[in-house]
């Protein structure tokens, strides 16, 4: 069954009354699930290789990342890391790596590997390692406003995906939070994405993904996997015709000055990251140690939602800006809004064919359907290019 269509989002009041309520039971589930993964003695011990412990027992963890600082992600993880810091008394240091080389594929594999401690890992790269739990989260027009977004991947559906035995913990991984990078829109190089004729034979740029190039496909283009890095150089030759992405990463990566078209109107999936750390580090720590990790990651739905709805002073303002740098906001009818929803009944049995991700499919659907519906989105700015 395919989700309704909306892209708007809640007031910011009434959201935060909202999700302040919700804080409270999240992080017990989160404490719960945590509680079945800690098994370390009390001791402060030093973390596997790779991380380190100086002189005044400070113990420190590399987590990587692969946008830059300014991205959504990167501000999250900075909440992260200022946590850890205060709620370990400066006895925790979290050291980020943003722009990680060789993007989320590499990432997944060094984190899993204990090349580096921890990691932000985009969802959706999940499934090429055969873990298919975040999916859902990705399924096609289901998952399209913030006050959704953050009820479920801060709630018991993504407490669930991080602590499933199908889930991080396949690949040697201890799942702590899961923040979200934004809502992924059409971007077109040359000409706008708005309906499904405009999709047919185009090729468009996603990360390695399986659930990505299945709604990808279905709407009649050619997903073509490519790292992060190699995006700008790939929109301006003509390799790809566009992409999916979200307003942060257009702005953060200057993909406005290669890409014309961005469809404010059409929200394809979220794109979160799970945040994990490698579980041979995890069981190094402390209960202490490993209690601070998992309430700060506990924070990360909250807190990465917040830098939509309620911007830290100085966070850019992603529309602003990219309408000030020449980007045309394109909309699309609400007719060609429903044909693109249509489109995606392949996925839908595609990825329903794995019972866990049916389920979450449908409990994302159920929440959904029971929530208020949202607000319409602020108007663009004044002088904003819209075809």
């Amino acid at each position: 069954m395919l989700p309704g269509l909306d892209g708007s989002t809640r007031n910011k009041g009434g959201f935060m009354k909202g999700l302040s309520r919700s804080v409270i039971a999240t992080l017990g589930a989160a404490a719960i699930a945590a509680g079945l993964t800690a098994c370390g003695d009390s001791k402060t011990t030093t973390a596997a290789s790779g991380s380190s412990t100086g002189a005044s027992g400070t113990v420190t963890l590399r987590v990587g990342y692969v946008t830059t600082p300014q991205h959504p992600y990167g501000i999250a993880i900075d909440a992260f890391t200022k946590e850890v810091a205060s709620a370990s008394g400066g006895k925790m240091a979290v050291e980020a790596i943003p722009n990680y080389t060789g993007g989320d594929a590499k990432l997944l594999d060094d984190v899993s590997g204990g090349t580096v401690e921890m990691a932000a890992v985009s969802t959706a790269v999940w499934d090429t390692k055969g873990v298919n739990v975040f999916q859902a989260l990705q399924a096609p027009f289901l998952i399209t406003n913030y006050p959704l977004d953050a009820s479920i991947i801060g709630g018991p559906v993504g407490i669930a995906m991080l602590s499933s035995p199908n889930g991080p913990a396949k690949l040697n991984l201890v799942g702590l939070g899961i923040l979200e990078g934004g809502l992924r829109k059409p971007v077109g190089a040359k000409e706008p994405l708005t309906t499904p004729a405009s999709f047919v034979g185009k090729k468009i740029r996603a990360p390695q993904s399986k659930v990505l190039a299945a709604g990808i496909t279905a709407l009649g283009a050619s997903p073509v996997a490519l790292p992060v890095g190699d995006v700008y150089s790939a929109l301006q030759n003509g390799t790809v015709d566009g992409m999916e992405a979200n307003l942060g990463l257009i702005s953060t990566n200057k993909y406005n000055e290669v890409a014309k078209f961005v469809t404010q109107n059409v929200n394809l999936w979220p794109f979160p990251a799970a945040l994990v750390i490698n579980k041979d580090q995890f069981d190094k720590l402390s209960a202490d140690q490993k209690s601070v990790i998992q309430t700060a990651g506990g924070h990360l739905a909250t807190n990465s939602i917040n830098v939509f709805l309620n911007p830290p002073a100085g966070a850019t303002n992603f529309v602003t800006d990219l309408c000030g740098k020449g980007l045309t906001f394109a909309f699309a009818s609400d007719a060609d809004r429903v044909a693109l929803a249509k489109a995606e009944v392949p996925t839908y049995r595609q990825l329903e064919a794995d019972p866990e991700v049916a389920g979450f499919i449908k409990q994302i659907q159920d929440a959904k359907a029971a929530a208020p519906p949202p607000a319409a989105p602020p108007p663009l700015p004044a002088g904003c290019k819209k075809v």
